[in-house]
Order: structure tokens, then C-alpha cells, then sequence
């Protein structure tokens, strides 16, 4: 794997200031054999399961304030278990993302260490296809790689953000606020991943939103806040997962990264700023278990 210089910034946070060397490195990959069983690629269960998926019961509870929503489509699921588990909501077609329901605004944090590669600003106050009308249609997406050991090349972006601290003028910007209509355009720089294509553009004046491209947050660090699409506040989250065969759906891009179901794949435990973390482990994108996020960093208005 190439050399990463890395420089702090600051407020738990670092920017990647040089690279360099050949291919990223590959992991192979030992699964669970039941679909439903979580299967973390580096660890297999930890040693000590104490507070780890914790709160998936609650997040399988159509009662919960923050709860699972619909999840990937299983034709989409190219490494491990494709069986989610409840809910079983049916996605649409090519769907690649986990919906986490989440009061509108909450604060989304980092499952792990993650690197800031790309973003496109979809947000429109209405997305309009014949005589639907979804409005607000919340629809920012912002993309990462890990920026742990344990999980070289994994990527995730999670969309349907209302804003996030890592775009400094993001809605102060008319060029990089919210279009009249949907139309799939708007600023965009840097990686997004779609289910069978990885895309790498610069286009829609980026440089009014002020993206912090390159920058590392740590885990359990604000990465955005909660969007809403019409009456439904959630964040959607895509995970892609380097193996050592491979993708047979990419056409474009890392042919070697394959979406995963979240709910399924990954053991989760919730964050806390002096807990150590089992190798492989992610943290909930959300406070819990008496977890709270500082102050300063509930504001939708905050910035990094």
C-alpha cells in the first residue's frame, strides 16, 4: 500500500498531504456461512461481545426513534450475507444502501476513520417524476475511504444529508445550495460510487461549496446532519468492501470493491471518545448509550 503523509489540522482531525506507490493492499475475506449471521471480514466475532450490536434490537424496532430502513437490494450484495433481516421492506431496484431513520438534523458520525474523497450536492426543494411530487428532498452525498488498517479500500458514502461541517459554504452559497428541482446535477468533486461504476468528477462549480477534500475524521466525528425526503428524516448509507475476487457487477472503476449489507456484514458497537474498539469493529453513525456528541458539534451550522 502506498505512504500516507499525514499533518493534524486540529479539532481531531488530519488532511492527507501526499502519496505515493503501487496498488492498494487486498484482504481476503472469510464469511459467515448464514446469511443473517454478522461477519466482519478482519475479526470474525470478537473476543468479548459485550455492548457489541448492542442496539440493533432497538433499530429493528418499527417503534424506535432511530431504526433500520429499507436495506439493499440483495442482487446488489456481492460479498457476504445478502439477507439483511428485518425490516424487510423491498428496496427498489439497485438499491446499494441501508436507510437509517433519524430525526431530521441529527447529527451523522464516522463508523470509523474515515478520508474525505468526494461529494455531489443533489439536494432540490422537489423531486418531481410525473404526478409525484417528494418535497423536501433532501439529497447531499458524501463519499469516503477508510483510513484504518484493518479495512483497506473500504468505502462509504452515505447520502440524503441535509448539510455537513465538511463543506464550508455549503447553503451559504447559492451555487452550492439547494436547486428548485431535482434533476441528479449539482456540484459535485472528487469519487462518488454508484452499484456498477466509480465516478470521478469536477464539474457544477465545486469550489463555491468549499469541500474539504482530503480530510481524515476519526471515529465517532460529525460528518453530516440528517436530511429529509418529504415526511421520511433518514440517512442512507453504502458500504464497498475490497476482496480478493472480482465484482462481477462493476463495469467501471475498483473491480476488486463489492457492496455489502450493512445491518449483516459489520459488527457495531456504539462510540465512545475512551473505549478501544475490537479490530474490524464500526461504530454506530449515531450517539448512543450515553454517548454525546459536543455541543458545539449539534449545529447544523457547525464547520470544521
Amino acid at each position: 500500500m502506498g505512504v500516507r503523509t499525514i499533518i493534524s489540522i486540529g479539532l481531531g482531525l488530519a488532511v492527507l498531504v501526499a502519496g505515493c506507490g503501487g496498488a492498494p493492499g487486498t484482504v481476503t475475506f472469510s464469511l459467515a456461512a448464514s446469511p443473517t449471521t454478522p461477519a466482519s471480514a478482519v475479526t470474525h466475532a470478537p473476543g468479548d461481545m459485550t455492548g457489541i450490536n448492542s442496539q440493533h434490537p432497538a433499530l429493528r424496532d418499527e417503534s424506535s426513534t432511530i431504526r433500520f430502513g429499507t436495506q439493499a437490494d440483495w442482487t446488489m450484495v456481492t460479498l457476504g450475507p445478502k439477507d439483511g433481516g428485518f425490516p424487510d421492506y423491498p428496496p427498489y431496484a439497485q438499491k446499494i444502501s441501508l436507510n437509517i431513520k433519524l430525526p431530521f438534523q441529527t447529527p451523522v458520525l464516522a463508523p470509523m476513520d474515515l478520508h474525505f474523497v468526494g461529494f455531489k450536492n443533489r439536494s432540490a426543494v422537489a423531486k418531481v417524476n410525473g404526478a409525484n411530487r417528494q418535497q423536501p428532498f433532501d439529497d447531499l452525498e458524501l463519499c469516503f475511504e477508510s483510513a484504518q488498517a484493518e479495512w483497506p479500500g473500504l468505502v462509504m458514502c452515505v447520502y440524503h444529508l441535509y448539510t455537513t461541517p465538511l463543506m464550508r459554504t455549503h447553503l451559504a452559497n447559492d451555487a452550492c445550495g439547494i436547486a428548485p428541482e431535482w434533476d441528479g446535477g449539482g456540484a459535485e468533486q472528487g469519487q462518488i460510487f454508484f452499484w456498477n461504476n466509480d465516478s470521478v468528477e469536477n464539474r457544477n462549480d465545486p469550489d463555491s461549496c468549499g469541500g474539504l477534500l482530503g480530510t481524515i475524521i476519526p471515529r465517532g466525528g460529525v460528518i453530516g446532519y440528517s436530511g429529509r425526503v418529504e415526511d421520511n428524516p433518514h440517512a442512507a448509507f453504502k458500504f464497498k468492501v475490497r476482496a480478493t475476487e472480482a465484482n462481477p457487477l462493476t463495469r467501471s472503476g475498483d473491480m476488486f470493491r463489492h457492496w455489502v449489507q450493512p445491518t449483516v456484514f459489520f459488527y457495531w458497537a456504539c462510540h465512545d471518545d475512551g473505549k478501544a474498539f475490537p479490530s474490524g469493529v464500526l461504530a454506530y453513525p449515531f450517539a448512543c448509550e450515553g454517548y454525546q456528541v459536543p455541543d458545539g458539534h449539534k449545529l447544523v451550522t457547525f464547520k470544521y
